[in-house]
């Protein structure tokens, strides 16, 4: 294989290499997935059983998985067949991206509401700061923890980090200001690069919600008792309810996340089979092994209810013990000539009619990688000769147009919401923006004028807490 990806790197025999080299990475896909899918199916079938509750969703996700795994990849069926479970296997994956968008969703909407709860909750404590603080000391420590490392990477991490927790201090058109400059480094940048920075802001910060928002009534209804919430007025009653909801949905997303991460795995790793079905054999080392494994845990998911897998089978990942670590170090030292084919030699592939072949494996790389909500379409996309973006299109103009719908967006959010909710939006766009400072002592200058003009003692007794604790690392 070594002398078959020199020759393709020189562009020479392609004819016959490119077939050879597609098949000897698709073999090791398929075992890769094999042995990944045969572990992570028997570990979602143990986390479903320790849920104790059913869920139809995932009912219906593990049969539909169940029922292929059964009739199509462990008997290898027909084309026909194959492209129907691909087509079925397909719709659940963007089903579950769809179901973690909206966890996704509802995690940065109780970040902000977290923020918000943290500085009502001296309100009914203590607000004493101790007879020896004082802002200049506090500011100092602060400096001292941002700039303890010289790595610029992490100072500007750390700068952003202090950013989202001081108390903010600034009229909204400073705001606006820092904003707008702060995009002025996407200048530089393309189309795609922009659209990304945005979506991040506008998602983070409540301002676009998935559709799917709703589909979690226990979450939509905390985020409904959140919005609502006075907090001018808030009692203490009420702030510690606030505070067990915020918990538990935490919990409960944290859960759900990764319960939805585990099937997407096993999504991904089935349609990784089916994709180089036609392209390898079964007689495979490993993949029998797997295959019993299958067989075994889909008979316990078929039977409704849970019983302990025998012996032979749980014996089995003795066998696969290794394997994953040396697979992915064989694919590792291959993987890159899919690169080279996609830029060089796409023309080839399709004159020798490999164009499905390599398309397949193309989209099974990024099934096997360690993004698993990648956007299969992109890459489809991405695999079609597109024109070349006109030279008429200014991305100075563009960046200004994107940034006067997201001031659209945040001022409007801003006449929706109550004030302590916009500071904790605009704490953490500031965060997210490009560090703006220009050298040490405006950092210093920006994080002393807003501790010092924080009159509110209970925000300034949570925000010294919470800065203490990130310093300590608590």
């Amino acid at each position: 294989m070594n002398k078959v990806l020199k020759e393709i790197l020189k562009g020479m025999n392609l004819e016959e290499n490119l077939p050879v080299y597609g098949k000897y990475l698709a073999d090791l896909y398929n075992r890769s997935a094999a042995v990944e899918l045969a572990l992570d199916y028997y570990t979602y079938y143990e986390m479903l059983e320790d849920r104790g509750k059913k869920d139809e969703n995932l009912q219906r996700y593990a049969a539909v998985i169940s029922e292929i795994i059964e009739h199509v990849i462990i008997p290898k069926q027909t084309e026909a067949e194959r492209n129907k479970a691909i087509t079925e296997i397909d719709g659940i994956r963007n089903e579950i991206y769809q179901k973690v968008d909206g966890l996704a969703a509802y995690a940065d909407i109780f970040s902000r509401y977290e923020y918000v709860s943290n500085r009502c909750e001296y309100l009914f404590k203590d607000t004493d700061l101790g007879g020896n603080y004082s802002d200049e000391e506090f500011t100092r420590q602060i400096m001292q923890y941002i700039f303890s490392e010289e790595d610029n990477t992490v100072i500007n991490g750390k700068i952003s980090e202090i950013i989202a927790e001081v108390p903010l201090r600034m009229t909204k058109s400073k705001f606006f200001q820092l904003l707008s400059e702060g995009m002025t480094v996407y200048n530089q940048t393309d189309r795609k690069t922009v659209d990304d920075f945005v979506y991040v802001l506008k998602s983070s910060s409540m301002l676009i919600l998935p559709e799917q928002i709703k589909d979690f009534q226990d979450l939509h209804e905390i985020y409904l008792y959140a919005k609502n919430m006075n907090y001018d007025t808030i009692t203490e009653s009420q702030f510690c309810e606030l505070e067990q909801k915020l918990k538990y949905a935490a919990a409960f997303i944290d859960d759900e996340t990764g319960l939805y991460m585990m099937l997407q795995g096993i999504v991904n790793k089935i349609y990784a089979m089916l994709n180089c079905m036609p392209y390898v054999s079964y007689e495979q080392e490993n993949v029998a092994c797997c295959i019993r494994v299958l067989q075994a845990v889909n008979e316990a998911f078929q039977g409704g209810e849970y019983k302990t897998l025998s012996d032979e089978v749980t014996e089995s990942f003795g066998a696969l013990e290794g394997v994953p670590e040396e697979l992915y170090s064989k694919i590792s030292s291959v993987e890159y000539g899919l690169d080279t084919v996609k830029e060089q030699y796409m023309k080839t592939v399709s004159d020798i009619k490999v164009e499905e072949f390599f398309r397949d494996l193309f989209i099974t790389r990024y099934l096997m990688s360690d993004s698993l909500f990648v956007d299969l379409s992109v890459v489809r996309d991405s695999l079609k000769q597109t024109d070349v973006e006109s030279e008429s299109f200014d991305i100075k103009v563009y960046v200004e147009q994107k940034r006067q719908e997201l001031e659209e967006d945040l001022t409007r959010f801003f006449h929706e919401n109550q004030k302590i909710v916009n500071r904790s939006v605009m704490a953490l766009i500031l965060s997210r923006l490009p560090v703006f400072f220009n050298n040490i002592t405006e950092i210093q200058d920006y994080i002393f004028y807003s501790v010092s003009n924080c009159t509110n003692k209970a925000e300034k007794a949570a925000v010294v807490e919470i800065i203490k604790c990130i310093i300590n690392e608590i």
